[in-house]
């Protein structure tokens, strides 16, 4: 037997659960998957629509942690068509989608100041011509798409030597 099967929940300190499942609802488009309320606390729990073994907790109980989570990092299939997307929404990004030795990263906060990397892990292949085009990814005769993982950083941005 093995003590822990799964990581299930991860816990998000906020101010206020309502406003904050009204953020991570309308602007991440995450989908409400817990409501439970009782006299003494609410448990409130958010993920992407498919989602189904790690939900967040948004947890007003920790006031002293607003602001403190450390870094999440939200997986997507296409960082830039996320970053756009979101960034359409009012999302407040730090950082641009960027080449990483590990894929492209682009960094937000939540309304609290909490903040998230939204990475394309580098193993996932280019194929969509406007990503590649956004990240200055060069084009390959007779290849179906770029793995990220094979570029030097300078190629990805257009650099030379």
């Amino acid at each position: 037997m093995q003590a822990i099967d799964r990581v299930s929940t991860v816990t998000i300190a906020v101010t206020d659960q309502d406003e904050a499942l009204e953020w991570y609802t309308e602007k991440l488009g995450f989908e409400k998957k817990m409501d439970v309320r009782s006299p003494e606390f609410r448990w409130l729990t958010v993920a992407p629509a498919q989602q189904v073994d790690v939900e967040f907790l948004l947890a007003s109980w920790f006031p002293d942690r607003v602001g403190k989570n450390a870094t999440w990092i939200l997986s997507t299939r296409d960082c830039q068509g996320g970053y756009e997307e979101l960034k359409e929404k009012g999302v407040e990004f730090s950082e641009q989608p960027t080449v990483r030795p590990w894929g492209i990263q682009a960094v937000f906060s939540d309304l609290y100041g909490n903040q998230y990397a939204l990475v394309q892990q580098s193993a996932q292949v280019l194929t969509d011509e406007a990503t590649k085009k956004a990240l200055g990814v060069p084009n390959v005769l007779g290849e179906p798409g770029i793995v990220l993982g094979e570029l030097r950083v300078g190629e990805a941005h257009g650099a030379t030597g």
